[in-house]
């Protein structure tokens, strides 16, 4: 089959919308100055270090997990200014009735910060250095995840800070599983289920033990509209509704290795397009996906703007095509599953660089993968670790790792590296060369030459490799 292109908090606006750090989206042109009592006011807000984000999910496995907080100035000052952030247990609650969840506290014992929680940004700067923060392991639980809120609780000078203003740290339980190599790397695999058995990642190893694949899209579900119900809901074909029916066996031994496996939806020939749904219409969806992705325990979704018809707009669950209705999904399934990542394609009008309710798309989004050939563009605020620098297309047999495309990767900013149709002819020796090639590249290691493969997806069987 070939390539179908497959196609999100930021803050709890003050209006009570949603999500985390209001100042994460102002500009700073349109604030009004009387809610903060001097137009001369510095605004002030608080960002992960590493992904410039106001949410972010962390990943704790059974050792002590590092991060990093930072300041940052909506301008610079001509003086240093002192920033005090810390741990705030009363915002748990507010978070999970805004997002219809229920997690518990970290524990604030388990919280390090350095210094005291004290930041300072330099004279004429607007960011200041990170300070750390350390999270201890989880003990014996059995809670999915965890929040973390932090705020700031005091500003030097003619410095001001919103009330509503957070950085929240989703802590996700994760001591079950295998932690991944440590690297700033990574490997995402879109697979055809049609064809191939989500097992056949696992035969991606190399010769320390180390899985070369950190992502796993199932490639793909559908979009549907029941015009008797007059609902929109989520289709499964035979082989990923099999998929769905043998989590345990299938799925299950992916993420016990540390892989992420994340469901894509795709357009299936009706009015239901993903990039189509008026706003009532991707909020109802949303809630469909983020039931499926709770039921099951998928790290994520992606959406697939593709092989659907013009929708009928007197329906008010539709709308016409638009990058902002693509978005509007994104925005509204991520308000639903705050601990999920969200991951697009940039092709078709899935996901658009535009925010949504003044919520930067950096906030909703979690990885970017660019067309075939082409590097992912960092959307709003997003950073380049969040983007792919190259999209492989092995059915097609295009734009395959090589030694110095791979080292130009290693070299550069991007975070992933995007593989659609893995295997699709199971069990290839070229799949693997390739696979190998990006294992060198990237971790001065060689693939295992895998002894096995599942020819099917609807079977446990196994072939012997014979090449």
């Amino acid at each position: 089959m070939i390539m179908k292109k497959i196609m999100f908090f930021a803050s709890f606006l003050c209006l009570g919308v949603w999500f985390t750090g209001c100042t994460d989206d102002i500009v700073i042109d349109n604030v009004d100055a009387e809610a903060y009592g001097n137009v001369q006011n510095t605004i002030v807000s608080i960002k992960d270090g590493k992904t410039m984000k106001s949410e972010v999910i962390v990943d704790m496995y059974a050792d002590t997990s590092m991060n990093s907080i930072v300041a940052v100035l909506s301008k610079a000052g001509d003086s240093a200014t002192e920033v005090k952030v810390e741990y705030d247990a009363l915002y748990a609650e507010e978070y999970n009735a805004a997002h219809g969840t229920s997690f518990n506290l970290y524990p604030q014992e388990k919280v390090g910060m350095a210094g005291d929680g004290s930041i300072t940004v330099p004279a004429g700067a607007i960011k200041s250095p990170g300070i750390a923060l350390t999270l201890q392991p989880f003990d014996d639980t059995l809670e999915e995840t965890y929040i973390l809120p932090v705020k700031v609780t005091a500003t030097s000078g003619s410095a001001a800070v919103s009330e509503t203003s957070h950085l929240v740290y989703l802590v996700k339980n994760r001591s079950g599983q295998s932690r991944p190599r440590h690297a700033d790397k990574k490997v995402i695999v879109w697979i055809e289920v049609n064809n191939t058995n989500p097992l056949n990642m696992l035969q991606f190893e190399d010769e320390e033990g180390n899985l070369l694949i950190d992502y796993v899209v199932l490639f793909a579900y559908n979009i549907n509209y029941n015009r008797e119900k007059g609902e929109i809901y989520v289709f499964s074909n035979p082989q990923c509704q099999y998929v769905l029916d043998h989590y345990d066996e299938m799925i299950k031994p992916l993420r016990d290795r540390g892989i992420k496996v994340i469901i894509s939806i795709l357009g299936n020939h009706d009015e239901s397009g993903l990039a189509q749904l008026s706003d009532l219409g991707a909020r109802e969806f949303a809630q469909k996906v983020a039931a499926m992705c709770n039921s099951y325990g998928f790290d994520g979704v992606n959406f697939d703007d593709e092989y659907s018809n013009s929708p009928d707009l007197s329906n008010p669950l539709f709308t016409r095509r638009s990058y902002a209705a693509g978005n509007r999904l994104y925005y509204e399934t991520k308000k639903l599953l705050p601990d999920k990542e969200m991951v697009s394609y940039q092709y078709g009008a899935a996901v658009g660089n535009a925010p949504v309710d003044g919520v930067d798309p950096s906030e909703y989004m979690d990885i970017f993968n660019g067309d075939y050939g082409y590097a992912a563009e960092p959307y709003g605020n997003s950073t380049l670790s969040m983007c792919s620098y190259q999209s492989s297309e092995f059915a097609q047999w295009r734009y395959i790792p090589t030694e110095s495309t791979v080292l130009k990767f290693v070299n550069s900013d991007y975070g992933f590296w995007m593989v659609f149709s893995l295997w699709n002819n199971q069990g290839v020796k070229r799949d693997w060369d390739a696979m190998n090639v990006l294992s060198e590249g990237m971790h001065g290691v060689s693939l295992k030459k895998p002894e096995y493969y599942y020819p099917e997806t609807k079977s446990f069987a196994t072939n012997p490799i014979t090449w």
